[in-house]
């Protein structure tokens, strides 16, 4: 039996938002307190609508918002007739010439478009090992199977006093999350504070992570790591800028804690600077900044070919992309460790119908074809507005 043909892109919308968070959350780069995006709508021949996010950081890498309001209007009639495998292909030739959020989010449209079109989730979708050619239904059916229904997840606790840094934890240990991340910036003592009456409170059973945004030099992040050697901590990410690939290498040499790399990843090419100096043994990838799922797919490969451990994350931005980033995750076996992928409570809205439920430390990506999940108009409206 034949595969329907696929069709065509017949029309691109794209609606800036400013969500606000519940409260604020703190890392060494800033203090975010609104997040804001873009979220694109791909129409189709076939009246199916795929949808993505535009979540961009400038703090980390891949340009502004104003970057990606600026690319669209240029992309969207490139776009325009072609069928969704040629869209991709299209996506793959502009990869070195738009910014990495705007490539992500119009390539989740259309694999969220792709996915409904072959009536199977983004998670077998990306289990395939090619999405140029039409999969049969041997082929979706071999990628179903080999899949995850559900993947563990970390929570975050962002930088602050000791007492709500424990009070946090406690509660995130109530809730049945098994791994907790600690924010943590340029201070010996308090750092040493903060992990030593989190580990306390917690027991040892608990995988404790570390997250200094860039904010140590070398010999800073060597006396903390040595300091918390006793406590048992999973990792540390990005404890040293991102330019300082030669002290990322020289401080696994002289610690015991793993060293994790997340500012300096920002596309395949990073990557494989961080993998060709041996200046991490794992990749905390978000792809919202490298890319798009098939660039982070990329990433994780090379990485695990040379004995690195990966960790998908999300940016904190909305439903739509956190819930492509569970897709990618779910659909990689290399990926063991906890996400990064528990942070829509964070905002107020997840701009979503769908509930994305976190249960015992477990998100489970939606069943149903493409993304899984639908827009919620009503709300996007109400928090649309000018970036």
């Amino acid at each position: 039996m034949s595969t329907p043909r696929q069709p065509t892109v017949e029309r691109m919308r794209w609606t800036p938002y400013r969500v606000p968070l519940h409260g604020s959350f703190s890392s060494a780069h800033e203090r975010l307190v609104t997040r804001a995006g873009i979220i694109v709508e791909l129409h189709t021949s076939s009246g199916t609508v795929g949808i993505g996010e535009c979540a961009p950081l400038p703090e980390f890498s891949g340009g502004t918002l104003q970057d990606v309001m600026d690319c669209l209007p240029l992309v969207a009639p490139r776009l325009q007739g072609l069928v969704l495998s040629d869209a991709l292909a299209l996506l793959d030739q502009l990869q070195d010439t738009l910014p990495t959020a705007a490539r992500c989010g119009l390539e989740t449209a259309v694999l969220d478009a792709l996915g409904q079109h072959y009536q199977c989730s983004l998670t077998t979708l990306l289990a395939l090992p090619d999405l140029i050619e039409p999969p049969s239904t041997q082929d979706l059916e071999r990628a179903a199977s080999q899949v995850r229904t559900s993947v563990p997840v970390n929570t975050v606790i962002g930088a602050q006093d000791v007492a709500a840094a424990v009070a946090q934890a406690r509660q995130a240990v109530a809730q049945g999350f098994t791994c907790i991340k600690l924010k943590v910036g340029p201070q010996l003592r308090q750092t040493v504070e903060l992990l030593t009456a989190v580990r306390a409170a917690l027991g040892p059973s608990i995988h404790l992570r570390l997250d200094a945004n860039e904010s140590w030099d070398f010999e800073l992040a060597r006396s903390i790591l040595s300091s918390c050697e006793f406590w048992s901590i999973q990792y540390v990410e990005q404890p040293l800028p991102r330019t300082d690939l030669a002290g990322m290498a020289a401080l696994r040499r002289v610690v015991p804690i793993s060293i994790a790399a997340d500012e300096v990843l920002s596309d395949l090419a990073s990557a494989r600077r961080v993998l060709a100096r041996n200046a991490a043994g794992i990749f905390v990838i978000k792809p919202q900044l490298a890319g798009g799922p098939r660039q982070s797919q990329r990433m994780v490969r090379e990485a695990t070919a040379h004995g690195v451990r990966c960790v998908i994350t999300s940016t904190i931005e909305t439903g739509i992309g956190v819930v492509m980033a569970l897709h990618l995750a779910a659909a990689m076996p290399e990926i063991t460790l906890e996400c990064g992928l528990a942070t829509l409570p964070l905002l107020t809205d997840d701009l979503i119908q769908e509930a994305l439920p976190i249960q015992n430390g477990h998100m489970e990506p939606p069943a149903t074809p493409g993304l899984g999940i639908h827009l919620d108009q009503a709300t996007l409206a109400r928090y649309a507005g000018s970036h």
